[in-house]
């Protein structure tokens, strides 16, 4: 078959050959090669890796896995191609190659989490390693191509190891210099422009089910009204996403929604105070706990994510390695996976407003790590006692600013033969972001010694305020 016949004709292959019965999505059918990487124990391992890490600490239910996510993404990226090419006809050109790529980095581009997917990430950079999952995931994903030999599959299905793969990390990362003008390819998984991905659509879906939280935004619609359009924006020819005007409030929908899940979920103070714990529980491991390979080299927890076999042997399992393990030098760390479980968190002392306190801070892009630890210093050094210092940071993915702004909008053609026309009303204006409620900007302290006397409480109450208060960047 012709590797450049467009997606439309053959969008009912019947080498499409597996269903799973997906509890968000219903029925879906995954192309045989995504199968193949699925029945692998290195993804096969994302069903043991929390998906909304310590937030099941609070939120019951919260227990769904990276696996099905990543499945469900699969889904999505193909049927996101599938209604770009019906919407946009001739004016894009996808191969059934490139369309197999988007899907397989949809289902690959969780690969690289660790432990409790984010935390392990917060954990890594509270160690001193600047990593991200996403280097993870592209590391992982050549490491199962080399490690069973799919260089025969891949060209099975018209990929080439090189040229594809390379184009799959692409996607994967939401961008790269292999397919410039079909940028629009670039935007369905991971959106580094506006953010509107099917990443998204399909946590939003998934989390606010396990939360028991109301969805109200309609991907089904988004799809249904998206095509590809040439970029006005860009100095040279880029085709990307554009959605038509009327779809501007569903789109608003979304970042409410994301907002909505960060704010009674992901940044909930007591999801915030179990991820403190288990952070400081694994940095007091992580000198004594170690992850073994197949050539008899052992790395340390914050090490292993430099060997991709490492990584690979990482799940939510190390923590009951570690309840269980009977090393003497554990005897910390397990101490404070105890008082999770026997739910001792750490005293909460407060949650500090900066658009009240100190406005001048909020109005600016500032160092909010450096911010945390500044504060953290000063109560101990005030207090004699350890803190611990967290952020409910929202950012709708760009800080403070409405994404409405980044999104292109057309217009409704008069006719089939009318040529496309966007439309530049600000929708931005139309549909305000409230501050509080898409920009909050709050610090949570909190206290590591349970016991505090009312008086104590005060004096760190108002001490937190005053350094807010008087803090400059």
């Amino acid at each position: 078959m012709d590797t450049t016949v467009l997606i439309s004709t053959i969008a009912s292959c019947t080498d499409y050959g597996k269903v799973f019965n997906d509890n968000i999505h219903g029925h879906i059918m995954l192309h045989p090669l995504c199968v193949k990487f699925i029945d692998t124990p290195e993804f096969q391992r994302l069903r043991n890796i929390k998906q909304l890490g310590t937030t099941y600490l609070v939120y019951p239910c919260a227990s769904i896995n990276r696996f099905e996510h990543s499945i469900g993404v699969c889904y999505l990226a193909g049927k996101m191609i599938e209604a770009l090419c019906q919407n946009s006809g001739e004016d894009i050109n996808v191969t059934k190659e490139e369309k197999l790529c988007v899907e397989l980095a949809g289902l690959c581009h969780d690969l690289g989490h660790g432990p409790l997917s984010h935390s392990w990430e917060r954990y890594l950079k509270a160690s001193g390693v600047d990593w991200k999952h996403e280097e993870g995931s592209t590391e992982m994903l050549k490491y199962i191509i080399q490690k069973y030999d799919f260089e025969k599959e891949l060209k099975k299905y018209g990929l080439n190891v090189e040229y594809h793969v390379e184009l799959i990390c692409e996607f994967i990362r939401g961008e790269g210099k292999l397919l410039v003008e079909n940028h629009f390819l670039y935007q369905v998984v991971s959106n580094k422009d506006n953010g509107i991905d099917v990443d998204k659509w399909d946590y939003f879906l998934r989390d606010g089910n396990c939360l028991n939280l109301s969805i109200s935004f309609d991907y089904k619609r988004l799809m249904q009204f998206s095509r590809v359009v040439v970029d006005p924006n860009s100095n040279s020819p880029k085709q990307v996403i554009a959605f038509r005007n009327k779809e501007a409030r569903n789109i608003y929908d979304m970042f409410r929604v994301r907002s909505d899940l960060h704010l009674r979920a992901y940044q909930h103070t007591a999801v915030q105070n179990t991820e403190l714990m288990m952070v400081d529980m694994l940095l007091k491991a992580e000198n004594y706990f170690t992850v073994q390979i197949s050539s008899g080299n052992k790395f340390g927890l914050n090490e292993a994510h430099t060997n991709i076999e490492a990584m690979s042997r990482l799940t939510d399992h190390i923590l009951y390695d570690i309840q269980y393990s009977h090393d003497p030098n554990l005897e910390e760390a397990k101490s404070l996976l105890n008082r999770l479980h026997t739910r001792h968190l750490y005293k909460f002392i407060g949650s500090y407003n900066l658009i009240f306190i100190n406005k001048e801070i909020y109005n600016k892009s500032i160092d909010v790590e450096n911010l945390k630890q500044n504060l953290k210093n000063e109560l101990q050094k005030q207090f004699g006692i350890e803190f611990g210092v967290t952020a409910t940071w929202l950012n709708c993915g760009y800080p403070l600013i409405n994404p409405l702004e980044k999104v292109l909008f057309f217009k409704k053609p008069l006719s089939h033969n009318d040529s496309i026309i966007l439309d530049n009303t600000p929708y931005q204006n139309i549909y305000p972001m409230n501050e509080l409620e898409f920009f909050k900007r709050d610090i949570n302290v909190f206290s590591k010694v349970l016991k505090l006397e009312d008086s104590q409480l005060k004096e760190i109450d108002l001490a937190c305020n005053s350094f807010l208060n008087n803090f400059r960047p």
